[in-house]
């Protein structure tokens, strides 16, 4: 009977240790990372995130880690590299983390200059997340600027209205926005649809 309790506890021990060791690695990989990320050094970060994106920790989904990546390449202004991660997040991701994605995703657009499609994605938030609330009215905002760099003022002044209507300094912003382009063009063209 002692026999038989040690080896199922020898058995046990050399399991539970085993399994997570694949696992630790990878975590620890992330981990630092996200310290490296923290710490601005970016290039460091992003080659930790993609190896860690091989074998991803039981505990981080793809959408994550893609996300992460998204960040990082962001924050070293490579817009088309983060929009391609971002548009990778969101198909594994919490539901819950698809408003902020899909906002990166419309600003990336916007950022490197494809304004019909960063309205296109900037409206898929209100469209698709209408709970995600702060969201919607930031992404209406961003939807009004790319239309009016594309010369649609009405569409612009629309988008703005829509932005607006709260207390906060973006809703008073997004409002004297509207009212600034209101009269100045009459481009009223719907963006183009996917």
């Amino acid at each position: 009977m002692k026999k038989g309790l040690l080896l199922a506890a020898a058995a046990f021990m050399l399991f539970s240790t085993a399994a997570p060791a694949a696992e630790t690695a990878s975590s620890r990989d992330y981990r630092a990372a996200e310290r490296l990320f923290a710490a601005e050094q970016y290039q460091e970060a992003l080659a930790l995130y993609k190896k860690t994106l091989s074998s991803p920790p039981a505990n981080l989904s793809a959408g994550v880690i893609n996300s992460r990546i998204g960040d990082t390449y962001f924050r070293l202004a490579d817009y088309r590299n983060a929009l391609d991660a971002y548009r990778k997040a969101i198909k594994d991701q919490r539901p819950a983390d698809r408003p902020q994605t899909q906002y990166w995703i419309g600003f990336c657009c916007f950022l490197v200059g494809r304004d019909a499609e960063a309205v296109d994605e900037f409206l898929k938030i209100p469209a698709l997340y209408p709970d995600a609330k702060a969201w919607g009215s930031t992404a209406y905002y961003w939807a009004g600027r790319a239309s009016e760099r594309m010369g649609k003022k009405e569409l612009a002044a629309e988008y703005y209205r829509k932005a607006g209507g709260g207390k906060s300094t973006q809703g008073k912003f997004a409002q004297k926005k509207a009212e600034a382009v209101k009269g100045t063009g009459t481009n009223s063209q719907a963006p183009n649809s996917k």
